[in-house]
């Protein structure tokens, strides 16, 4: 069988392929009739695809297991709006010869990168030295920054590849301070902008431990049983408690109400409700930003540079409908000097009207803690040898 690679992207209806996928999901199911077919789901870098076997489905079924790379042979066809394979055989595939990257989808920007990036947000906008203490114990333990920077957000719907919850966390960091900087002003007194960020870097880090993603992503039975949102919550004491001298009291407790209630709502997995600003500020601040990624899955396939490009993605569960796409400007009133074009916020480089740094127009400069952490300069020398991370600006 042929072990060339062929991306999921790359398919096309009613055509035969013969690739490499890495298996995520199969299963034994039954047709109406009783009689057994295997339903499988594969995936690489580009996406997943449903694939079904109707004949021979037991014997097909003992060849591979979940998360093993198998090679198979099989006809594309569209099946309610949806490309998927109906399988002819397929063959397990050793190891040694398979180059991760092409099977595991991974965020945009270098994960190193990203992380850099939320530690320099980190020294040069956090004003409060003990919150800074915090999440800098937090994110200096080499195990847990190094399953931090490869988590996923999700296992569906939003920041579902590696590095997703990193990139979903740098996201929110920047929005957030924005936004709480904002109601520093307008409402003085109400918003501590320190809290904010710290609430965005630990909402989610329980997912390092909730979710498996050495191959396909899934569900840990830890995660299955406690979740990320209590698993949360231990951690925000583990790492206060570990500190000397201790971490006030009353910070530790403002921390573990952001993680255990960005969910927002008791139905949604909180077990309590946002309670104050900074924990309002938060859990809509992870409702947009999920939400932003879910219309990029939608809208990027219709996203070019071609002037007629435009129209409705396929139907989104998780967005309750379809995304509607219009087509690049041609003239007149929607048309504004500056804009960004499709194709300059696809490719590498800066974008026309961004700061040249990605954190310049945001963090206002070096502060003490920039200069005393080293970190701020490291990083802008390495995102120049990277300028598509400039494109996760603001």
């Amino acid at each position: 069988m042929a072990r060339s690679k062929v991306f999921i992207a790359d398919l096309e209806d009613n055509s035969v392929v013969e690739s490499t996928f890495l298996l995520a999901v199969k299963s034994i199911r039954e047709t109406r009739s009783g009689d057994p077919y295997l339903s499988m789901t594969l995936q690489d870098r580009t996406g997943t695809i449903e694939v079904r076997a109707w004949d021979n489905a037991l014997v097909l079924d003992k060849r591979a297991e979940v998360d093993d790379f198998v090679a198979i042979r099989g006809r594309v066809s569209s099946y309610r709006d949806n490309l998927q394979i109906t399988l002819n055989d397929l063959e397990r595939v050793d190891d040694a010869g398979v180059d991760l990257a092409d099977y595991m989808p991974h965020s945009r920007w270098s994960a190193d990168l990203l992380f850099e990036e939320l530690r320099e947000l980190i020294d040069t906008s956090i004003e409060s030295a003990e919150v800074r203490r915090f999440l800098n114990a937090l994110l200096g333990d080499e195990n847990f920054a190094t399953r931090y920077k490869q988590a996923p957000a999700a296992v569906t719907n939003h920041h579902n590849f590696l590095g997703g919850l990193l990139e979903h966390t740098l996201s929110m960091a920047r929005l957030g301070l924005q936004m709480a900087r904002h109601y520093q002003t307008y409402y003085p007194g109400l918003v501590d902008s320190d809290l904010v960020v710290a609430g965005v870097v630990l909402h989610d880090m329980g997912k390092i431990e909730e979710l498996s993603y050495r191959r396909s992503f899934d569900y840990t039975t830890e995660g299955r049983l406690v979740g990320h949102i209590a698993r949360g919550a231990e951690i925000v004491g583990q790492v206060a408690g570990a500190l000397q001298p201790p971490v006030d009291a009353e910070l530790v407790t403002h921390l573990k109400h952001l993680v255990l209630s960005h969910h927002g709502r008791l139905e949604y997995g909180s077990p309590v409700t946002p309670r104050t600003a900074e924990a309002m500020i938060l859990h809509f601040l992870d409702l947009i930003d999920s939400r932003m990624n879910m219309c990029w899955n939608a809208c990027e396939p219709l996203m070019t540079g071609d002037a007629q490009a435009g129209g409705w993605s396929d139907y989104r569960r998780a967005l309750e409908g379809f995304m509607f796409v219009a087509p690049p400007p041609t003239g007149g009133r929607w048309e504004h000097e500056g804009r960004v074009s499709r194709d300059a916020s696809r490719g590498p480089g800066l974008v026309p009207g961004a700061p040249a740094s990605p954190s310049d127009g945001l963090n206002g400069g070096a502060s003490q803690a920039d200069s005393e952490s080293g970190r701020s300069s490291e990083s802008r020398a390495r995102r120049a040898e990277d300028n598509n991370l400039s494109l996760f600006g603001e």
